[in-house]
């Protein structure tokens, strides 16, 4: 690996791929966990209609989140040597290294819900966790280009509804 300073050009690489990483992940996560089944049987277990719950429910959020970033870092691998020459840089190791921390960021805050909740409902509050990062991210994403918090806030809502619209048509082509 070729060792250079990190510029700030390559500051706003890590960043950026840190944030595409967190919404790509919280949208599969979201079109994931809206296509569970949810609810209680009434025998207390919470397992109705084939639902997944506690320990089960935090294992499926971080199995994809692991099985995805897996993914995600073979393929980056895999492409910076193909356009590097095969060298790869130590920012291209930093991108990657902030891919996964990312990721991992979304999957603890989407366990949250469930270790705090803890019952049939833990997968409604689950799914609205990935709705906020995606929403969030889309106020930040419109106040880094300039615009007002009160713009950026429409922003975000806006973004988080077509986020929600990408995880809806993902669960329905699955389903077809």
């Amino acid at each position: 690996m070729k060792n250079h300073s990190v510029s700030k050009n390559d500051r706003t690489d890590v960043l950026r791929e840190a944030m595409t990483m967190a919404l790509y992940l919280s949208i599969v996560l979201l079109a994931t966990l809206a296509a569970l089944p949810s609810g209680s049987d009434g025998s207390g277990e919470g397992h109705g209609a084939g639902g997944i719950h506690g320990l089960d429910l935090v294992w499926l959020i971080w199995g994809t989140t692991i099985g995805l970033a897996l993914a995600h870092w073979f393929a980056f691998r895999l492409t910076v040597r193909a356009f590097s020459g095969g060298n790869a840089t130590q920012s291209d190791l930093y991108v990657g290294i902030a891919q996964v921390v990312a990721a991992a960021g979304v999957a603890f805050l989407c366990s949250i819900p469930v270790v705090l909740i803890g019952d049939s409902n833990e997968v409604q509050a689950a799914t609205v966790v990935p709705g906020v990062i995606v929403g969030i991210a889309g106020y930040f994403t419109a106040r880094a280009g300039g615009r007002s918090k009160t713009q950026s806030l429409i922003l975000g809502g806006i973004v988080m509804v077509l986020g929600l619209t990408v995880a809806a048509v993902k669960n329905f082509l699955i389903g077809h």
